[in-house]
Parts: structure tokens; sequence; C-alpha cells
């Protein structure tokens, strides 16, 4: 293959960049101008603070993106620019669910969103912690490895329970710290609720890019005293597993946030496992969803059914099951009754309802749950695109 055609390829390039922007609008009209110039597709995000970018084209146009961006602006220096080569999409519907069938610019008040409550104190990233490069990241939990109890060391995961479902860090003697939250809004009030955990501890970070904890670990260390060793994976899990490709400390697949949905090491073996059948099962790429929190659910092959409602294992702790919900003459969904018992679905996580026509026979599998009301949650719920995160 020559030089052109490798450098037409297709790929995928992810970066952030936390930084004063003191021209906003110019920074605005320049991403409109350039992504659009480049035929780039995805989605910017930019704010006072900085920027979160996940955008793909052929290599050449992402190349060429990343030297615009150096020479236009100094703010830009240091940026850890991910430039991965990759498959275009072939699913539409994937595409679109990441974004990658438009180029989104936004201007947005947080680049990532640590807290759907306002914060009694707002972190300042400049309190941050401190940056391992995976070499060192590694290491860390290598030297654990061979000292009883990890000497103090935790791991802590700061991305959503469907990611970690699929992959995460294991090191003998360490214990890894697992929040399990729907999104990354939750995770403070969970550091707030399980700070004896990190208390007094070295907290190791990590989650995909890094972005998510550079927010989170300031956050931590704001709580002062017993909290001042906090430190992140510098460029999250994507770094470590180009540093070590086999995997290394970590077990199973990346989820990325955009249409590769996953990228694993040279170890094949399969960490998650099928919410029905409990087989071994870890692809996303059908994108069937609880049906209440619209969390990413893993439903393998032979139990996908496209009649099927799900419940998650969040959804069915809080006792949520689908037998609670009704179907109603207009063919909508209808609130599970106030005040009803709500049976725990474990062993029953699916349903094969029917959709009701006008006429109130029934007709086909139900098609789509776009929105819906869900208590417990106080809102009307879309169907949730994948956050922007790194």
């Amino acid at each position: 293959m020559s030089d052109t055609e490798g450098i037409d390829q297709y790929g995928v390039l992810l970066y952030y960049k936390y930084a004063h922007i003191p021209n906003l609008d110019d920074l605005l009209s320049f991403y409109h101008s350039n992504c659009s110039q480049l035929s780039l597709l995805g989605r910017v995000r930019l704010s006072s603070r900085g920027v979160n970018v996940t955008v793909g084209g052929k290599l050449s146009c992402l190349e060429s993106h990343i030297e615009a961006l150096k020479a236009k602006d100094c703010v830009f220096e240091g940026t850890d620019f991910k430039l991965a080569t990759c498959d275009e999409p072939l699913n539409d519907r994937v595409a679109e669910e990441c974004g990658f069938t438009s180029l989104s610019i936004r201007i947005v008040e947080e680049l990532v969103t640590l807290s759907s409550h306002p914060l009694l104190k707002s972190p300042e990233i400049s309190n941050a912690g401190r940056h391992l490069s995976a070499s060192e990241f590694h290491s860390s939990l290598q030297n654990a490895d061979q000292k009883s109890q990890g000497n103090g060391l935790v791991l802590l995961d700061a991305r959503n329970l469907y990611e970690t479902r699929i992959g995460k860090f294991h090191a003998p003697n360490v214990e890894t710290l697992d929040p399990q939250v729907r999104q990354y809004s939750d995770l403070s009030s969970w550091i707030d609720d399980n700070s004896e955990q990190l208390k007094g501890k070295h907290v190791l970070m990590y989650c995909t890019g890094g972005i998510r904890c550079e927010m989170a670990s300031a956050y931590i260390k704001s709580k002062g005293a017993g909290f001042e060793n906090v430190f992140q994976l510098f460029g999250g899990i994507q770094r470590y597993l180009e540093q070590f490709p086999d995997g290394g400390f970590f077990k199973g697949k990346n989820f990325v946030f955009d249409h590769r949905i996953s990228v694993g090491s040279s170890d094949t073996n399969v960490l998650g496992t099928c919410l029905i059948c409990h087989r071994s099962f870890d692809d996303y790429s059908s994108r069937c969803r609880c049906t209440y929190c619209r969390m990413l659910v893993l439903v393998c092959h032979n139990c996908q059914n496209e009649a099927a409602l799900y419940v998650c294992e969040l959804c069915q702790k809080q006792g949520k099951s689908i037998q609670s919900m009704q179907l109603i003459d207009t063919g909508e969904l209808k609130t599970p009754l106030e005040g009803a018992e709500l049976q725990n679905s474990s062993s029953n996580a699916t349903l094969s309802p029917q959709m009701p026509k006008g006429d109130g026979k029934m007709s086909g599998p139900l098609e789509s749950l776009e929105s819906y009301a869900c208590t417990g949650f106080g809102r009307t719920l879309p169907v949730l695109r994948e956050e922007h995160r790194h």
C-alpha cells in the first residue's frame, strides 16, 4: 500500500484541552470553517474553559485539522491528540447515535457535567490529580502487586456502569472501586457517599481518554485533608492499551463513544455477560437499552427479540419491573401505576408485548420507546445519545 493510500484511510480523532479560551466566538468560527472544509463529522464542544472533541474523517484531513489547531493558538500546546485508524461507520444506527452522521459544534457551560445538582464547592481544574503516564500507572499497580494489600492503593473507575461491564483494570491485592453510575453526573454523589473509601488512600483514577478524571480528581482533592494523593491515568485506557497491547492490567475491552463501540487488546477473553442468559458477551452494536433509564445493556444475539423490553441491573435493584408497565389504547406506554408494588425482575428480564392499533387490535411488536415517563426520574426521558466522553 502506498503512503497516499495509507493517509487516505478513515480515522477517528479524540482530544480535549482544559485552558482559558480568550475569544470563544473566534474559536467557534474556526471549528465551523475548518471542520466543514475538511469534511469532518462528529462532536465539538467548546466552553470558556476549553474544548472536548471527537471527530472522524480521512486521516489526511484529521492531520490537517491538528496542524491548523497548533498553528492557530498556543492554547493547544501540549494537547494529547489521539488519532486512530479504523473502518468507516457501517452501521447507520450506531453512527447516528454516536453523532457520526453530521457535524455538531456547540458552546456549552461545562465540557463534562460532574454533577446534575449545584455543588457546594466546585472543583478547580488546576487542582486535578497528578498525571501518570501509562508506564507509571502500570508500575504503580505492579509494585502494589508485590506488597500486602496494595500499600494503601485503590483504583477508581470514573466511567459508567455499562462501560465497566465489558472492561476494567484488575490488579492482585489492589481494590478496584466501581461506582456503578448510569452517567458521569452521578459520580460526584457517589464520591460524597463513599469518601471514607478514598480518605487516606493513594487513589489511582482512570477513564476512557482522561477528561472525566480531570474534574473528578479535582473534586476528590477539594475535600481537603486525607484526599491529597489522587492520581490519574494520562490519556486514559486508550493510551494504556497502546503502551501495553496485550492488555497489561486491563481486562476486556475499552468502550469508546464513537462508531467503533469498543477497542480491545490482543487478549481475546470476554469480560461481559448477557443480561438474560448470563453467558459471555460484550458486543453493544445491537444498541439494546433498558426500558426505564435507557442505559445500554448487553443482550446476546440468541436472546435478542425485536418485541422484547429489557430492565438493566440498576433498575432491577430499584425494584422496577416490565410487568408494572401498561399499554393503553392509543398505543403509548403508560407510566407504572402510582403506588404499585414493583417486583424485582432479575429472573424475568424481558417481556414481549404487542402494540395495540387504533382499533384496539394487537399489531406487531412495540417499535419505539423514544419518549416515555419513568417513575423515580421525574421527567420524560428520550432515547439517549451516547455521552460525549473520553
